[in-house]
């Protein structure tokens, strides 16, 4: 049986309120790449070349995806032409805000009302209707097909160990670094209080103090922070890590239990009970919506989260503070060693309902245009953009020329690609996006999985949201001082009683399905 808990990294690399559909219809003809590269992406106004004849109609092919900026991607965004081109394609964008995104696929679920391809969002097993509509038939089992299609079973490991629900495959995840998580730091702010890139947890403390205490950005006041938080505790699940914590579950004398039973997860809060009081982080927190905010605003020195998110998230910095200099660090060894987690939950999937895929010739037609969807042409078009317009080439290499149009052009028209980019071809990025890159993909060799990723419990799924607000409340709350450690072990209690009894129970029995010991 396979561990559908071991991570696999065969493929390396990486106020809406209105639904948007967007139709194209393209012509066939397909244009060669540029000459630079067999895989360069598609040069000036060219599209890839066409893995198609001229002479078949484009299919019509309906996507039901999320977005995150203020406005969908365009219609006529000329990316989206290029890759209906080169698939032969006519695609029909559904873009959902992505605050509304999982009750408008809930809806759409209910109502029979699905496209060809849905997104369902990482951690979708706990979705009940996405999870009853699974084991009641209503989307394809697809892992019997993907080794007619030779991208799609390169990632068949990586699949079958981490997205398997109930022992079958129904879905093409879309990549994000499974280790993803660290800490970007002001570099400027740290040289000009002479101090070195922190690799313990007692530096990294230093540094914070240092960051809080000694005006790092030397303009005479008392008004900086180590790090911004936002209601879920940025960089909580970082500190348990780095304490050396399990990563939301762990099998321990027989069953599962969760994080918050370790004596890590104490050790953290009491570190954050600290970090509140002696002003490291901000007090309003509780009513915060995101982490980086204040790092925008030159008031932080740190952010704890994603460390992709220096590709995009610190525009307003540059901004306001063209003088600031990011770097970021991966790894802050501790008691255990040095420890960093998976992101902990089943990945985002992309999966194909039997209600408008109603027999396997046309299942096969959409496999095959996934399957493309990671030919080097698409990953380099996802990678690099446009030639002249994103991208430019210098010495043969590519070389990143607007980093602002492309994050505006491909930040969510990357909701409808999975491929992690290992194909494209390399060139030049900025130093700190290469970085990040090289981070994420050495934490992966020692990251700590959540082994009860891809399981279900249906009491967590009926109950889940419920009790673990009794949990986080109770975080909260400890940390600015209006509970005590008796009144922590009463709120576990209350979690136990509400459900998470239960919930033990159901993960131990499925784990122990799938892993005999």
């Amino acid at each position: 049986m396979i561990d559908k808990n071991k991570m696999i990294d065969k493929n390396k690399r990486t106020k809406h309120s209105k639904w948007v559909t967007c139709g194209i219809a393209l012509a066939t003809t397909s244009m060669a790449l540029s000459a630079c590269s067999s895989v360069e992406p598609a040069g000036k106004g060219a599209a890839p070349a066409a893995a198609t004849s001229q002479d078949q109609k484009p299919k019509t092919i309906r996507f039901m995806t999320p977005y995150f900026n203020a406005e969908p991607p365009k219609s006529d965004l000329e990316a989206l032409k290029k890759i209906q081109s080169y698939t032969n394609t006519k695609l029909e964008v559904t873009w959902i805000p992505g605050s509304a995104y999982n009750d408008k696929l809930n809806a759409a679920i209910a109502g029979q009302d699905l496209p060809e391809i849905v997104m369902a969002r990482t951690g979708s097993n706990n979705n009940a209707a996405f999870v009853n509509a699974l084991r009641s038939g209503m989307f394809w089992e697809i892992g019997p097909y993907l080794k007619d299609y030779p991208n799609l079973n390169e990632m068949l490991p990586d699949l079958q160990a981490n997205t398997m629900i109930d022992g079958k495959l129904y879905g093409i995840r879309k990549y994000f670094p499974p280790a993803r998580d660290g800490i970007i730091f002001r570099k400027d702010w740290l040289d000009a209080l002479g101090l070195k890139e922190p690799k313990t947890v007692d530096e990294l403390l230093n540094v914070m103090r240092a960051f809080v205490k000694q005006d790092p950005d030397k303009n005479g006041k008392d008004d900086t922070f180590a790090f911004g938080s936002s209601n879920g505790l940025s960089g909580f699940g970082l500190f348990v890590a780095y304490l050396g914590g399990p990563n939301r579950w762990e099998f321990k004398d027989g069953q599962m239990i969760p994080m918050f039973y370790a004596k890590e997860y104490m050790e953290a809060m009491k570190l954050y009970r600290q970090f509140y009081n002696e002003g490291f982080m901000n007090k309003d927190f509780p009513v915060v919506t995101n982490g980086f905010d204040l790092i925008n605003k030159g008031k932080a020195g740190m952010y704890l989260g994603p460390l992709d998110d220096a590709a995009s998230r610190f525009g307003d910095l540059a901004k306001g503070f063209p003088q600031a200099q990011l770097d970021l660090t991966g790894r802050i060894e501790g008691p255990k060693g040095v420890r960093v987690h998976t992101m902990g939950t089943l990945p985002t999937l992309f999966v194909f309902p039997k209600t408008s895929l109603k027999t396997e010739a046309e299942l096969k037609q959409v496999l095959s245009f996934m399957n493309k969807m990671s030919d080097p042409e698409i990953e380099n078009l996802f990678e690099w953009g446009i030639e002249g317009t994103h991208y430019k080439v210098e010495n043969g290499k590519f070389v990143r020329s607007d980093a602002a149009k492309f994050t505006a052009d491909f930040s969510d028209l990357d909701m409808i690609r999975y491929a992690d980019g290992s194909k494209a071809t390399t060139g030049t990025l900025p130093p700190i996006v290469d970085k990040f890159k090289k981070v994420q993909k050495e934490n992966l060799e020692i990251a700590v999985p959540n082994p009860v990723q891809s399981l279900i419990s249906n009491t967590y799924i009926e109950k889940g949201t419920q009790i673990d607000k009794i949990i986080n409340d109770a975080r909260t709350k400890f940390i600015i001082g209006e509970l005590d450690e008796a009144g922590w072990n009463k709120a576990i209690e209350q979690w136990k009683s509400g459900g998470g009894t239960q919930i033990i129970k159901e993960y131990t029995e499925e784990y122990l399905k799938y892993n005999k010991k």
